[in-house]
């Protein structure tokens, strides 16, 4: 049985190794994204509206070319408002999630029954350290850097690395590591 780390909560299953870490929120932009969805929403629905009363049914000789370019325009803003529902969610969630076993880490940060998940196969997956720029634990996936835990102390940071690297990188002695 794990002992919990501070703040960090350590769930070991049989089958994966819980993890949650609390998350402070940023309340200035948390109310930045929201004020865009917002905006989003409104903006998307006029659009609908406008090609439905203004373009199709005024059946002029223009009206499907220009019907096509609207859709094709909101199709552009149906992908930015995906974008911005996206760092709402990473900005809302008052904690991140880690689901590890020998096969895959899920990373979650849970927003009421919405939020983000990212999933990475351990196969690919380096162990753990310290970030030097953003001092958080960090994972090296592929060529990727994930960083997650972005609040925790330093001891906190430290002691939860060790503890997944003693689990899921038995071998791994950082003193031996170049990068």
């Amino acid at each position: 049985m794990l002992e919990n780390i501070g703040r960090i909560t350590l769930e070991d299953q049989p089958e994966w190794l819980k993890v949650v870490m609390p998350i402070k929120r940023n309340l200035l932009l948390v109310v930045v994204f929201s004020v865009a969805i917002v905006v989003w929403a409104a903006f998307v629905m006029g659009m609908v509206v406008f090609l439905v009363r203004d373009v199709i049914m005024a059946g002029e000789r223009f009206a499907l070319a220009f019907a096509v370019i609207l859709l094709i325009w909101l199709a552009m803003w149906w992908w930015v408002g995906k974008i911005v529902w996206r760092r709402w969610q990473y900005y809302a969630a008052s904690r991140e999630i880690m689901f590890i076993n020998k096969d895959r880490l899920i990373l979650r940060r849970p927003v009421s029954i919405w939020g983000l998940t990212e999933a990475f196969g351990m196969e690919h997956l380096r162990p753990f350290y310290v970030s030097k720029r953003h001092q958080c634990p960090t994972f090296d996936y592929g060529s990727q850097k994930v960083y997650f835990g972005i609040n925790l102390t330093d001891l906190e940071a430290v002691q939860l690395i060790k503890t997944l690297n003693a689990l899921y990188f038995p071998g791994y002695d950082p003193d031996d590591d170049e990068s």
